[in-house]
């Protein structure tokens, strides 16, 4: 439960930072280039071996690792256009109701059984998610917008199935070494993103934003870590309800507690919802 619990907050972590990185005026993209530098540099030194790239790729993991690395930052690139367009109660909601995709996953690839309490601690879930962020922002959006929300509810919901995927398929005692290759892949190709952007003079590079991304590699690490060990635990069916449920909450009071942000009463009671659920999910 430890394990899970450090997800919940190192994730919880990572939406704070945003928050801060946003009050000094710190560029997303080279932040998040820096994270995933930091991140896969502390993959490879915790990883008690030392693999050459060639044989990094001959193993079984490496064309997931590819993929998740893809899946990894267009996510996060995915998230700020949709916090910036569609809002970020839209964007956070639509983020955390992808928990019904891992979660289907379980029962369906993985043999997970759907007792009573796990479906009636989801079906509480959804409407925490909502009810914790409603009044937040406007959510009103027009139709073009809400392609940006649905591609987020994809994106994360395909991601979490895909780490558990291979977690359970491919995964053996190299942890370390597999979150190094994926954040290693993310940090190229947000890389290369980076140059373009460089070369077209929208951008200007700064020791700031990069330190910023260290602060951030760091928490990530921490919960993507902490996510694949919750795993060797947790079915999917219990640990991402769980997971989502604690991060929403968390990050709810932490805008109460560090930017004085009002919680309405709705906004409580999704709080109170998503306690309810953990409890029904915890029980099942």
């Amino acid at each position: 439960m430890l394990y899970l619990f450090a997800s919940i907050v190192f994730s919880a972590l990572i939406l704070i930072l945003f928050r801060y990185f946003t009050r000094f005026g710190i560029d997303n993209l080279q932040a998040i280039i820096g994270n995933y530098f930091i991140a896969a540099i502390i993959g490879y030194i915790a990883y008690p071996g030392s693999p050459d790239f060639l044989s990094i790729t001959k193993l079984s993991w490496f064309p997931m690792a590819v993929l998740l690395g893809f899946i990894f930052i267009g996510v996060f690139f995915l998230f700020a256009l949709s916090s910036q367009k569609a809002g970020v109660a839209v964007t956070a909601v639509a983020s955390r109701m992808s928990v019904v995709i891992p979660v289907a996953g379980g029962f369906l690839l993985f043999g997970e059984q759907a007792t009573l309490f796990k479906i009636i601690g989801i079906l509480i879930a959804l409407p925490a998610f909502y009810f914790t962020f409603k009044n937040k922002q406007k959510m009103k959006f027009n139709i073009s917008l809400a392609l940006l929300p649905f591609f987020i509810f994809l994106g994360t919901g395909t991601n979490d199935l895909l780490m558990k995927y291979t977690d359970h398929h491919f995964l053996t005692n190299d942890l370390f070494l597999l979150l190094a290759t994926i954040f290693a892949f993310a940090f190229i190709i947000g890389s290369s993103v980076l140059l373009i952007r460089l070369y077209k003079k929208k951008t200007q590079l700064h020791v700031k934003h990069f330190g910023a991304g260290l602060v951030l590699g760091l928490v990530n690490f921490g919960s993507t870590y902490y996510m694949f060990k919750s795993m060797e635990f947790f079915d999917s069916s219990v640990m991402f309800p769980i997971l989502n449920t604690g991060v929403v909450s968390l990050a709810a009071l932490a805008d109460y507690l560090l930017f004085n942000e009002r919680l309405s009463r709705t906004n409580w009671i999704g709080i109170l919802l998503a306690i309810i659920a953990i409890i029904f999910i915890s029980l099942g």
